[in-house]
């Protein structure tokens, strides 16, 4: 795998240059809380490396902003970024999920785990894998049929590395791992979807066990005409089978993502991901999302993942990762904006909950999150009852490629958003796919909806976009009054303002939604209708549960804040009438 074990945890006492402890990180530094050494010897000779973290000015609770300190406004108040919302920067690649991780199917409150046929999911517009794996990993372990999932989207990118992905698991199944090889390719899995950095071991597994399987349908496809469509569906020792339909061009453009070239050196990788993720240009953003960060720590292991792109815990030694990812980095070029975070894609509160002796090490705690995650999603494919279909087309073109009237569940991500394809046109395409009530009554599709509310709160009165700064503050009591007055385009104000999605009446700005678009006509025409109770999900699974001053309510509205989310993410289900 790694040149140095995951598990146990490491002694933190390491340096590039010098010998590292062998021996088990037991003991966390009480003030930072980010990484664990194995008594205090180590970690007295290691102060001197572990300082420039523990003590950097992101550390400090006292800690503002630059524009802040500097008494000015910031970079988004001014020219041409006053007049974006989102002001994105840097290629906008959608590698990794945006919305927390979900399963689709929850058996056992709707079908029931005695459920005696065969299950079929339809990952519409899927992005990563997240959904995935925590669908199938999620399975009763009394659910003993066949699972059949079809993952789409129309990036190749996207549609690359989820194929890369699962060929890596379900190859690395042939050997029959045992546990500790199943959190071994658990670790190696995380590290190739989410790290800008790989080792040679993992490296090779790619070029060993993934790569001769795409080179050998090229070698096949040769002459076959461009443009033409052509499946392969590989069937593995398991029982478990994939099917990769692409065009012919596009399978050899897959063999891109298994390969850097030697000229892109560790170093230019680095440079070229640092371009995005620390650009000069954008400190006053960073500041802005560190600010409402939960905690000091959090900023700092925010800032650490900045720099090395390494989704590992904190005090690991990075000796090892010496190599581009190839999944991620093409042509020479870090392909994610500098918003994309591996936390966004996973419920932040059962992150933040993850056991650790590093109580403060969020990624440290995500890379156990995910490892536990897909042990589980391995030890399921292991069974060899589940069945992988991948397709990239767009997903008005799906009806073409699928059998209708055949899917449990349709997840659609949020392409019924007004920015894509809207909820007419989404409905029209995955109705004809869900399976009728007479074959399941169960059967749902799932819309996501991430900007309607706020949509409709742009279209209200200038009353109901006033900010309610006295309700808002029952959740920021730490917020002075004076730092207000001093700076009205201070950090302070722009937390509050960042907060005020958390505290708006959301169902009565959605409900306008739902009216302006028409959703009962559209239903009614296309024979489906809106569940009135969502039985696979909460319908806000983002917004926050409990009342300031409730037990544990500072820590929900803290982690809630500093995540990606907005609280007004919208889940419909729908289920068809006949």
């Amino acid at each position: 795998m790694h040149p140095i074990p995951l598990k146990p945890a490491v002694c933190a006492n390491w340096r590039d240059s010098d010998d590292m402890c062998p021996r088990e990180g037991i003991l966390a530094c009480g003030s930072c809380k980010l990484l664990l050494y194995c008594g205090r010897d180590c970690q007295v000779k290691h102060w001197s490396e572990h300082k420039k973290s523990c003590k950097s000015p992101l550390s400090k609770s006292s800690w503002l902003p630059a524009w802040d300190r500097e008494g000015r406004g910031p970079a988004w108040s001014h020219g041409a970024a006053a007049t974006n919302m989102h002001n994105p920067f840097g290629p906008n690649e959608h590698f990794w999920g945006n919305t927390p991780a979900i399963d689709v199917l929850q058996l056992d409150t709707n079908e029931g785990v005695s459920y005696g046929e065969d299950i079929a999911i339809l990952f519409a517009a899927s992005g990563d894998l997240r959904n995935v794996v925590k669908t199938i990993q999620s399975l009763p372990k009394e659910f003993n049929h066949q699972v059949k999932v079809t993952i789409n989207d129309r990036n190749l990118g996207v549609t690359a590395r989820n194929a890369i992905l699962l060929l890596l698991a379900l190859s690395s199944l042939e050997a029959e791992p045992d546990q500790a090889g199943a959190e071994e390719l658990a670790e190696n899995l995380i590290l190739v979807w989410y790290s800008a950095m790989t080792t040679e071991d993992i490296l090779s597994q790619l070029r060993s066990k993934v790569k001769p399987l795409i080179d050998e349908v090229c070698q096949r496809i040769a002459d076959k005409k461009p443009g033409s469509l052509l499946g392969k569906t590989w069937t593995f020792n398991s029982g478990s089978t994939l099917r990769l339909v692409l065009k012919k061009e596009d399978w050899t453009q897959v063999l891109t993502f298994l390969d850097v070239s030697e000229r892109f050196t560790p170093e230019r990788a680095r440079q070229a991901r640092q371009a995005i993720t620390l650009a000069p240009e954008r400190q006053d953003y960073r500041d802005r999302w560190y600010f409402k960060d939960a905690s000091p720590s959090m900023r700092v292991a925010k800032q650490r993942y900045r720099e090395d792109g390494l989704v590992l815990p904190f005090g690991h030694p990075r000796r090892g990762f010496d190599y581009p990812n190839p999944t991620i980095f093409q042509s020479d070029r870090w392909p994610l904006d500098d918003k994309a975070d591996p936390l966004n894609g996973w419920p932040i509160g059962e992150v933040r909950a993850t056991p650790s002796k590093a109580a403060e090490d969020l990624y440290g705690k995500l890379f156990s999150y995910l490892r536990n995650l897909l042990i589980a999603f391995i030890e399921r494919l292991a069974t060899g009852k589940v069945h992988f279909q991948l397709l990239n087309v767009d997903a008005t073109e799906l009806e073409q490629h699928v059998e209708k009237g055949t899917y449990d569940r349709i997840e659609a991500s949020n392409i019924a958003d007004m920015c894509w394809l809207g909820t007419r046109e989404t409905l029209r395409c995955l109705t004809p796919l869900l399976a009728p009530p007479a074959r399941n009554p169960h059967a749902t599709l799932i819309t996501v909806y991430l900007n309607a509310t706020m949509e409709m709160v742009k279209r209200s009165s200038a009353k109901e976009q006033e900010l309610d700064i006295r309700r808002i503050r029952k959740s920021l009591p730490q917020t002075q009054d004076l730092s207000l007055l001093r700076n009205p385009e201070g950090a302070e104000m722009y937390r509050i303002w960042d907060a005020r999605s958390f505290t708006l009446d959301a169902e009565k700005f959605f409900s306008r939604y739902m009216a302006i678009h028409d959703f009962h006509q559209i239903a009614a025409e296309l024979g489906i209708a809106m569940k009135e109770r969502n039985t696979i999900g909460d319908a806000w699974p983002t917004s926050l549960k409990l009342r300031p001053g409730q037990p544990g309510a500072q820590e929900e509205f803290d982690g809630a804040l500093s995540s990606s989310c907005t609280g007004v993410e919208r889940y419909v289900e729908w289920k068809r009438v006949k």
